[in-house]
């Protein structure tokens, strides 16, 4: 026997594994469909299962049992992306558009009803906001969220819309269903998506959709953000509404999406 294999931990392979099977196609799973699948035992299942909900990477409805990947398991997942060769990349185009321009910049992958942010520059000397690692219940609120709804097909938006609750964060959200579909509609016209105040007081932001290459679907999307004392929403769409669909496209190539998972 090998020394690699020697010192094999079988118990955090079955762990890792379990992690594996929760996808875009497979948000939620049960004891069941996870022991069936992996070939395991249901007492061994639910003692995986419940290490990983004591620590916190899982959360288990305790109503309908249904398990699923926490807010927690999204930041894991985003500093482990920060490390990668992609993120290299994508800070890279991030970082020369920042110099250039000395603007605040979010890039952002969704997840169910949050924006996980995977990297962040902010402007200098300039004031500004900054938006959590990862945010929930902000798809209608932020341009962040309204553009990756924007991408998505008419039935998508209508089901993502249907389960959300709008909450107002400002005077300025919009919490009328019929309002917000027709500005996402206005969105995927202009190929941007503009948040004037309705996240943070004082901050207007545009943002465009990431999209996979291969299957054509938003994936997420990226910021620029900026203070009501450097720009109106009007003069941001006019000087980088351009810009920002370019920036967008520009990710949209080097994101690690369902490609790299083979």
């Amino acid at each position: 026997m090998s020394k690699g294999k020697y010192y094999f931990s079988k118990s955090l392979e079955k762990g890792l594994k379990i992690l594996s099977l929760f996808s875009r196609d497979t948000p939620v799973l049960t004891q069941s469909e996870i022991a069936r699948t992996l070939d395991l035992n249901m007492t061994s299942t639910y003692r995986y299962i419940n290490t990983l909900v004591e620590l916190g990477y899982l959360e288990k409805n305790a109503k309908t049992k249904e398990i699923r990947p926490s807010i927690l398991c999204l930041l894991f997942c985003a500093n482990l992306m920060r490390a990668t060769d992609h993120l290299r990349m994508i800070k890279a185009v991030v970082d020369r558009i920042h110099r250039e321009r000395n603007i605040t910049i979010d890039v952002a992958f969704a997840v169910e009803d949050a924006m996980v942010r995977i990297y962040h520059r902010t402007a200098e000397e300039i004031l500004t906001y900054t938006l959590p690692d990862a945010s929930k219940n902000c798809l209608h609120n932020t341009a962040l969220g309204k553009a990756y709804l924007s991408s998505l097909p008419d039935d998508m938006i209508a089901e993502k819309i249907e389960g959300m609750d709008l909450v107002a964060k400002t005077g300025k959200t919009i919490t009328d269903r019929g309002r917000l579909i027709a500005e996402l509609n206005l969105s995927r016209t202009c190929g941007y998506a503009v948040s004037d105040e309705e996240y943070l007081p004082g901050l207007v932001s545009i943002a465009a959709p990431l999209f996979d290459p291969i299957s054509g679907l938003g994936v997420g999307a990226v910021s620029f953000d900026f203070s009501v004392l450097e720009h109106s929403a009007d003069d941001i769409q006019a000087r980088y509404g351009g810009l920002i669909q370019e920036t967008a496209g520009t990710l949209s190539k080097i994101l690690p999406l369902e490609r790299d998972r083979s």
